[in-house]
């Protein structure tokens, strides 16, 4: 039984914290080694902020570490860096594993995301629930059978929330296929941002294929576009 394999707790993996100390401490010092090397800057303002500096990234390494999902037989206690949720098991109205939009921008991220959603259909973030700190397919399998058994008999989706989980649904789905198409769309823009300096052209189509209208302009509307048609899309064909 799920509820038997509590209590769970996922937290910052230790060779990861070590490594997350490392870059914090390289950055501190490269900011110190930056400010007491600029010969224009008072001492008034240097210490100060070093001080300063030095006081935000400590703070950001404890809130860090205190960040932690843990589940029991009560409910999912989720502890994110300025606030924590409590999700009961009878309000919880879903537990998905989801694909991270933004991992092939950051480097270190996450491949896929755990995500509990609450009693009103709003999503809540698992921190350290994610491909880089456990085995997802297991881990959500376990909580799953858990919420089966820990919601109640007479537990029944709420339809408010469904709605509002069916419309996440369609926008995430729109998002992971837009950051697609956007990032396909780089390239071609890109050689025609160039195509005026090897080929002559009029001067109204030279002005279009400027570097800053191809890409300034054309990338955010190639991704607002492709997000608008694909979530309405999605939401047409439920």
């Amino acid at each position: 039984m799920g509820y038997e394999r509590l209590p769970r707790e996922y937290r910052l993996k230790r060779s990861r914290m070590r490594l997350f100390l490392w870059v914090i401490a390289m950055g501190t010092v490269s900011v110190a080694l930056t400010l007491l090397s600029a010969d224009d800057l008072p001492t008034s303002f240097t210490y100060p902020f070093l001080a300063l500096w030095v006081a935000l990234m400590g703070w950001l390494f404890h809130a860090t570490l205190r960040c932690s999902t843990t589940a029991d037989l009560k409910a999912i206690h989720v502890r994110a860096m300025f606030k924590r949720r409590r999700l009961a098991w009878e309000d919880v109205q879903g537990i998905r594993a989801e694909r991270n939009p933004g991992a092939a921008l950051q480097e270190n991220a996450p491949d896929v995301l755990v995500y509990a959603f609450g009693r009103n259909g709003r999503k809540v973030l698992l921190p350290f629930l994610d491909d880089l700190h456990v085995n997802v397919e297991r881990e959500v399998a376990v909580l799953l059978e858990a919420w089966e058994e820990l919601r109640g008999e007479d537990w029944t989706p709420d339809p408010v929330a469904a709605a509002r989980i069916d419309r996440h649904d369609a926008r995430h789905g729109a998002m992971l296929n837009t950051f697609a198409v956007t990032m396909m769309a780089f390239v071609p823009l890109m050689v025609a941002a160039l195509l005026p300096l090897f080929v002559d052209m009029p001067g109204w189509l030279e002005s279009v294929l400027h570097p800053f209208v191809a890409l300034g302009v054309g990338l955010p509307l190639v991704f607002a576009l492709t997000a608008v048609t694909t979530y309405r899309r999605r939401m047409r064909d439920g």
